[in-house]
């Protein structure tokens, strides 16, 4: 068990807050013409993450941010929400009645990252990354009590293949891979997982 943490939802009212939170400080790859993954995700949570969790509450898509903290603030977060059917990955067949999340973010604090060299799960079971992706399916499991499976799913850029072993670690099944120009015409691969709720 990492050091002691208390999740909590995030509100309009940690915006300034949010920008604190640092998951990566190595300086961006400008000379390749393209932002990090770390930058990317980074700049999600600081910028972005209240308005579009905002956004797909406000479309009754039941958006989710969630945050852990630790004695020196912001120690990982994660976003999720539901899609809408017409948003469903083209690649998955979707029973009726099961509804389908998806795990848009999740990082840890970059001193994580320097206690065990890694950053989005990099590091074996028990971590601060494992235990918020575990957090996060808790979350997406208790926002559908009724639905016998729940697909929780994550787009995952090519290049962040720690993001993918951590996925891999944590049961998710790879259902497209990544390819972007002149391979591919898209650089996100899909990841899945199905949640069954436990019988009474």
């Amino acid at each position: 068990m990492t050091d002691e943490i208390k999740w909590r939802e995030v509100s309009k009212a940690d915006t300034r807050y949010m920008r604190s939170f640092t998951c990566t400080s190595s300086p961006s790859p400008k000379n390749r013409g393209e932002i990090g993954v770390e930058h990317q995700v980074q700049a999600f949570f600081r910028q972005y993450a209240i308005a579009e969790t905002n956004a797909a509450k406000d479309a009754d898509l039941d958006g989710r941010l969630m945050i852990a903290e630790d004695s020196e603030g912001i120690a990982a977060a994660y976003s999720h929400r539901l899609l809408a059917p017409g948003e469903y990955p083209t690649e998955l067949e979707i029973p009726a009645h099961c509804p389908v999340r998806d795990l848009c973010f999740l990082a840890v604090a970059e001193r994580y990252r320097t206690r065990s060299d890694v950053l989005f799960g990099e590091a074996p079971r028990g971590t601060m990354a494992d235990e918020a992706i575990d957090e996060a399916l808790w979350d997406i499991k208790d926002r559908s009590p009724d639905a016998a499976r729940i697909y929780a799913t994550g787009f995952v850029d090519y290049r962040n293949t720690a993001s993918m072993r951590m996925l891999a670690r944590n049961h998710f099944n790879e259902i497209s891979t990544g390819r972007p120009p002149p391979t591919g015409n898209n650089r996100l691969g899909l990841w899945m997982r199905i949640l069954r709720q436990t019988a009474d």
